[in-house]
């Protein structure tokens, strides 16, 4: 997935709090006074902050279940036969990455964390994919140097590690929501500090104006000497600070109180899917992961998890199965 969902120290912490949620009397209360807590605790003074935030989050909630839900796997992990995994084989370069990989993971879990040696996660990489040139075949003919299209996966990490793929599911649906919880911190947090710069350029223009002085001369003389379109550039001063001040009224009217806050939050998680989405995506690989779609080229079909948050941040991942050594 994304980098955020890398850490799976924090994750164990984040998902001891959420299990006391999905367990609790009333977790949809647990699940908004977290979502409060990490966004901004001053929502709390909103009447009814509670039941106006019950809605988005039961959408969030099924939005991470059904993106869980929908990604592939799991692939089970056998030794030395994982080079017959076409999966395997395409976003692993080869056994001894899948070997290193496991053992740092195994590694960093604290061994009284899970029970058994059954092992459930998620696998997240980046791609790259690139242009490479070499022999093709082309019908009955062999081109060379002909354009090819490869993929590489790199940056490996594991998440939502557990002992079964049930509970595997659910670490990453709880993960998912406190992702969505962050994204919304920052969301609110960008609209706030947008009004505060807006209140800086306005005192930047403002000092500007005085620099510039008056229509009759007076000591803005002293700092700006003779500009024969001084004029200009005070009537276009003054214009930028009126827009300025209209851009800082219609923020003021949208984020300048809890109240207006808590519309923004609202607003935020009522549309998950904008926030962290999950699509599947097939591709056609070659031995040496070359894109195809050549029927007549030894090829394997392989699909892949590709997470998005905020059509910024891309990650790709699959669900695998092990047995820890």
């Amino acid at each position: 997935m994304i980098s955020v969902m890398e850490h799976t120290g924090l994750f164990r912490s984040v998902y001891s709090r959420f299990m006391r949620w999905f367990g609790d009397d009333k977790p949809e209360t647990e699940l908004i006074d977290y979502v409060i807590t990490t966004v901004e605790p001053k929502l709390k003074r909103v009447k009814n902050y509670k039941k106006r935030l019950q809605e988005p989050l039961k959408r969030c909630r099924g939005h991470c279940r059904s993106m869980v839900e929908e990604i592939p796997g799991p692939i089970y992990l056998q030794g030395s036969g994982n080079s017959d995994n076409p999966v395997i084989k395409a976003i692993f370069s080869g056994s001894e990455g899948i070997t290193s990989l496991l053992q740092k993971v195994d590694a960093n879990t604290p061994k009284l964390a899970l029970t058994g040696n059954r092992r459930v996660a998620l696998v997240t990489m980046t791609s790259r994919e690139k242009t490479i040139f070499g022999r093709k075949k082309k019908g009955n003919m062999i081109v060379a140097d002909a354009a090819m299209r490869a993929i590489t996966f790199y940056d490996h990490n594991i998440v939502g590690l557990a002992g079964t793929l049930i509970d595997s599911k659910e670490e990453l649906e709880n993960f998912c929501l406190e992702i969505i919880a962050e994204a919304t911190a920052r969301e609110l947090s960008e609209i706030r500090t947008k009004l505060v710069d807006l209140r800086q350029r306005k005192e930047r223009l403002r000092a500007m104006q005085k620099m510039f002085g008056d229509n009759s001369g007076g000591m803005g003389c002293v700092f700006v000497p003779y500009d024969p379109e001084r004029e200009k550039k005070k009537t276009k001063l003054a214009q930028m600070l009126v827009e300025t001040e209209t851009e800082i009224a219609d923020a003021c009217s949208r984020s300048e109180t809890p109240e207006d806050w808590l519309k923004i939050v609202e607003d935020f998680l009522s549309k998950p899917e904008d926030i962290l989405s999950m699509r599947l995506v097939s591709l056609r690989l070659d031995w040496s992961n070359v894109l195809t779609d050549d029927p007549a080229e030894k090829a394997h079909t392989i699909t892949l998890a590709t997470f998005t948050l905020a059509d910024e941040m891309q990650r790709e991942g699959v669900l695998i199965a092990y047995k820890q050594v």
